[in-house]
C-alpha cells in the first residue's frame, strides 16, 4: 500500500446530478472515463466494483475509478448525488479506495446534505461551487475519521500514531465490510498479531478488533434503519459470515438484538 495520506488528495468536482427517490438504474453496469462518486442521502443500492461489493446506504459514498466496470442495482428508492470528479494531488489511482467508504459522523453528514439540497435549483455555476465545497468537507471528514487529522493536531511526538499504524488503520477501514482476518494485516505489515494489537491500541486507544467491530456494527445499524434488508443480508454486507454471528455481536456490544434495534429506531 502506498504510504501517502488520503487527506493530501482533494476531490475537484466537474459535474453533479442530484437524483431523488430513483427506483431503478437505467444501466445495470457502466464504465466511466472519469472518477465518479455515488453519495447516498437515503435509500440503498447494491454495487460491484472490481473485488469490492456490498450495499450502500446513508453514510456511505461509493467511489469508482475511471475505466472500471461499475455494476449496481437499487434495493430501496435511492436519493443520491452522482458526482464526476478529478483528484488534486499525485497518485490518486494508487491510494483512493474503489468501492464504499463510510462516514461515522452522520449528524454532520445530514447537515451538509441539507445545505446542498437548498442549492439544487440554482444555476449550475453557483451550484457547482457549493457542491464542491461541501463534498470536499465530507472527504476531509472521512480522512479525519481515519485518524489522519491527528497527525497535524498533536504536538507531542509520543501521541502521534506511527505511520505503520496509520496504514493498519486505513487497511481495516477500507476492508471492514468483507472477509477480513487481522492476522493478514499483521503479515502485510511484517509484524506479529500481538505487536499489531499493542501498537494499534497505543496509537488509537482501541484494539484493532474493537475498531473493526465498531465499523461493522455502525454500518449494520444504518442498514437496519434505512433498508428492509434481512438480517442475513445485512450480515453479509457488513463482513459477517451469517445473521447469527451479527446477532451475537449486536447483543454483546449494543445490548439489544438487531430486530429490536430496527423496530425502536424507525419512525
Amino acid at each position: 500500500m502506498n504510504g501517502a495520506l488520503l487527506s493530501s488528495l482533494m476531490p475537484v468536482v466537474k459535474h453533479t446530478v442530484y437524483w431523488e427517490k430513483k427506483d431503478v438504474f437505467l444501466l445495470y453496469e457502466d464504465i466511466y472515463k472519469i472518477w465518479v462518486m455515488f453519495v447516498v442521502e437515503s435509500g440503498s443500492f447494491y454495487y460491484e466494483i472490481g473485488e469490492s461489493k456490498g450495499t450502500a446506504t446513508f453514510g456511505d459514498i461509493v467511489i469508482c475509478p475511471p475505466d472500471t466496470v461499475f455494476r449496481r442495482v437499487i434495493v430501496t428508492p435511492l436519493t443520491f448525488y452522482y458526482v464526476e470528479l478529478v483528484w488534486e494531488g499525485p497518485g490518486a489511482e494508487k491510494v483512493i479506495p474503489a468501492g464504499s467508504i463510510s462516514i461515522s459522523n452522520t449528524s454532520r453528514l445530514a447537515q451538509n446534505y441539507a445545505v446542498m439540497k437548498k442549492w439544487k435549483a440554482w444555476p449550475i455555476s453557483m451550484k457547482s461551487r457549493k457542491y464542491k465545497h461541501y463534498l470536499q468537507d465530507l472527504w476531509q471528514l472521512y480522512c479525519d475519521e481515519l485518524g489522519e487529522g491527528s497527525l497535524s493536531g498533536e504536538s507531542e511526538e509520543d501521541r502521534q500514531p506511527e505511520p505503520l499504524m496509520q496504514q493498519a488503520h486505513l487497511m481495516i477501514q477500507q476492508h471492514a465490510f468483507r472477509a477480513l482476518n487481522l492476522k493478514d494485516i499483521a503479515e502485510v505489515l511484517d509484524i506479529s498479531p500481538v505487536q499489531l494489537t499493542k501498537k494499534f491500541t497505543a496509537s488509537f486507544g482501541v484494539t484493532p478488533l474493537r475498531y473493526l467491530t465498531s465499523l461493522r456494527l455502525g454500518k449494520a445499524k444504518r442498514l437496519l434503519v434505512e433498508t428492509d434488508m434481512t438480517i442475513e443480508h445485512i450480515a453479509e454486507n457488513c463482513g459477517y459470515q451469517n445473521g447469527f454471528y451479527l446477532h451475537r455481536m449486536f447483543v454483546k456490544y449494543e445490548h439489544t438484538t438487531p430486530s429490536h434495534y430496527r423496530k425502536s429506531h424507525r419512525i
